[in-house]
C-alpha cells in the first residue's frame, strides 16, 4: 500500500490510533519523494507504479506457463502458453475494477496460504527425492558455475525480489502504535529481512541441486512429473492469479488518479467517471498482456531489467537523496555514506540494466 501516491492516499488518517505526518497526510514512500523532491517526486511515483505493473507483467508470464505444464501433466496434450495468456487476462479484467482494496482481503488470504503449500512442497521434493548414489549435499557441491553470460541478472534479480519491502517500509513504522515499539521496528525488520536472505538462498541453492542446471525461471514448471508436482502448479496459479488484483491496485490508483470527485458531482457524472477508469484499467492489462506475449520466454530478464532499472533507484538513490535532503541535523559521516550508496546506486543502475539489454538473447528459455 505505500506503492499509492499520496494524492491516491486518503486524506487523514483512516484510523484514529494511526499516526500521520503530522499535518493530515499519512507518512508513505511517495509522500517522502514529494517533501524531498518537490514537483519531480512524480517520476518516483512513477517508477513505484511501474515496478508494480511489471511484477503484474511477470504473473501473466509465470501463470500460463504453470497452466501449460499441469495441462500436459493431466491430459498429455500440449495447450499454447498464449492461449492460457489471453484468458487470464480476460479473467483478471474484472479484478481491475474493484476500487475498494478491503475487497481483496479473501482472494488474498487465500493466495498466502496456497503460496506458503507451493513452497513448502517445492522445498519438500527437493529434501527428499530419490539421489540414487549421489546426495542432496553432494549435488550441491557440484554445481556448475554460473553462465558468465547472465550473472549480471543477479543484480537486477536480487532488487526485483524485495520490490515490496522497498516501499513499505515506512508505511509499516508508521502503523506501529506505541513509541517504544517504533523504536524497536528497525532493528527487528533487519532480523526480519537477514532471515529472509537466508531462506531465499537456501531455498535457491536446494532447488537448483535438486532439479538441474535446466531450472527454468518459474520454477514450479520445472519440478518432476507426479501428482504433487501438478497440485502445486495449480495451488501457484491460483495463488498468483489471486495476488494480481492487489499488486495492481496501487498502481492504477497512481496512474488514473481516480480519488478525484468533486463535491456536488451527480450520479450520471459519477458514473461515467467511474466507467472511464474502468475501461483504463482493462486497457493496461491488455498492454501488459501484449508485452507478456513477446516476453514469454524472457521472464529472468523482464525480473532483472525491472530491478534494474527501476528497483535500484527505488532501494539505493531515492531513499539517501531523501534522507539528505529532509534530515538537516545528520553528520557529515552520515551525509557521505549516503552519498557513496549513492553512487553505488547509480553503478548498479548503468552496469545492470545496460548489460541485461545487450544481452537479453542469452536469458531465453524458449
Amino acid at each position: 500500500y505505500g506503492a499509492m501516491d499520496e494524492a491516491a492516499a486518503p486524506r487523514g488518517p483512516i484510523d484514529p490510533h494511526m499516526p500521520s505526518s503530522g499535518d493530515g497526510t499519512l507518512l508513505t514512500y511517495p509522500e517522502l519523494a514529494k517533501r524531498a523532491f518537490g514537483k519531480y517526486a512524480v517520476f518516483v511515483s512513477a517508477g513505484i507504479a511501474v515496478l508494480q505493473l511489471g511484477v503484474c507483467l511477470t504473473y501473466f508470464i509465470f501463470v500460463p506457463e504453470n497452466l501449460v505444464a499441469v495441462t500436459r501433466s493431466l491430459t498429455g496434450k500440449t495447450v499454447s502458453q498464449e492461449a492460457f495468456l489471453i484468458a487470464v487476462i480476460f479473467a483478471e479484467i474484472p479484478f481491475t475494477w474493484i476500487r475498494d482494496i478491503r475487497r481483496l482481503t479473501p482472494t488474498n488470504i487465500l493466495a498466502s496460504l496456497l503460496i506458503f503449500f507451493g513452497l513448502a512442497s517445492c522445498l519438500s521434493i527437493a529434501l527428499f527425492r530419490d539421489y540414487g548414489n549421489s546426495t542432496l549435499v553432494k549435488e550441491i557441491s557440484q554445481l556448475p558455475a554460473v553462465n558468465h553470460e547472465t550473472w549480471f541478472m543477479f543484480i537486477g534479480t536480487a532488487f526485483y525480489m524485495f520490490e515490496g519491502a522497498m516501499t513499505l517500509v515506512v508505511p509499516l513504522q508508521e502503523a506501529i502504535f506505541t513509541p517504544e515499539d517504533k523504536a524497536k521496528f528497525p532493528a527487528l525488520n533487519r532480523r526480519v529481512m537477514w532471515c529472509i536472505v537466508t531462506v531465499y538462498c537456501f531455498f535457491a541453492t536446494t532447488c537448483w541441486a535438486a532439479f538441474g542446471e535446466n531450472l527454468k525461471t518459474a520454477m514450479t514448471a520445472s519440478l518432476p512429473p507426479g501428482a504433487l508436482a501438478t497440485t502445486v502448479q495449480i495451488a501457484y496459479s491460483i495463488a498468483v492469479f489471486f495476488t494480481f488484483p492487489l499488486q495492481i491496485f496501487p498502481a492504477l490508483e497512481v496512474t488514473l488518479q481516480t480519488d478525484y470527485v468533486k463535491a456536488g458531482t451527480t450520479n450520471h457524472d459519477y458514473d461515467a467517471a467511474i466507467f472511464r477508469r474502468n475501461v483504463k484499467a482493462s486497457f493496461l492489462v491488455c498492454c501488459l498482456g501484449f508485452i507478456a506475449y513477446f516476453a514469454q520466454d524472457y521472464l529472468g530478464n523482464v525480473a532483472s531489467i525491472l530491478g534494474s532499472a527501476v528497483g535500484v533507484p527505488v532501494a539505493l538513490i531515492c531513499p539517501n537523496l531523501m534522507h539528505n535532503i529532509l534530515a538537516k541535523d545528520i553528520s557529515f559521516s552520515a551525509r557521505m555514506m549516503n552519498y557513496s550508496v549513492v553512487c553505488i546506486g547509480i553503478i548498479a543502475f548503468v552496469v545492470a540494466s545496460t548489460t541485461t539489454i545487450l544481452n537479453w538473447s542469452s536469458g531465453a528459455e524458449g
